[in-house]
């Protein structure tokens, strides 16, 4: 299971142990670790609830897209950005966003990558 305190809302919390399943097979899940930490305390800057992150499964395989929204009163948020966490490797070493990731990376890395 992950360890952090979580703003996430994971919409498919069966997927996401999936995936965390194959970053610990594979010998990434530090690295992984660190992204959806990322995501999970994106601007609070040490004020816990002023963003929160929904995770939900990707067509890249391993990936998940996610919409970080920011709290404008006590009890709404709304939508800020949207984007990926998409994973990165042999599948599509090209990087110029074909299938199956769609994204675009300058600096093509095996691994997870946040994109907006």
């Amino acid at each position: 299971m992950w360890a952090f305190e979580m703003a996430l809302e994971i919409n498919n919390k069966e997927y996401f142990e999936e995936v965390l399943a194959f970053a610990d097979k594979v010998g990434l899940r530090a690295q992984l670790d660190e992204k959806l930490k990322c995501l999970d305390e994106y601007a609070e800057h040490g004020d816990r609830g002023k963003t929160r992150c929904h995770l939900s499964p990707d067509l890249a395989p391993h990936s998940f897209g996610f919409v970080i929204e920011r709290r404008v009163d006590d009890d709404d948020y709304q939508p800020w950005f949207v984007g990926g966490l998409i994973l990165h490797g042999a599948h599509d070493n090209s990087g110029d966003g074909s299938f199956p990731t769609l994204a675009v990376s300058m600096n093509p890395t095996v691994g997870w990558q946040i994109h907006t």
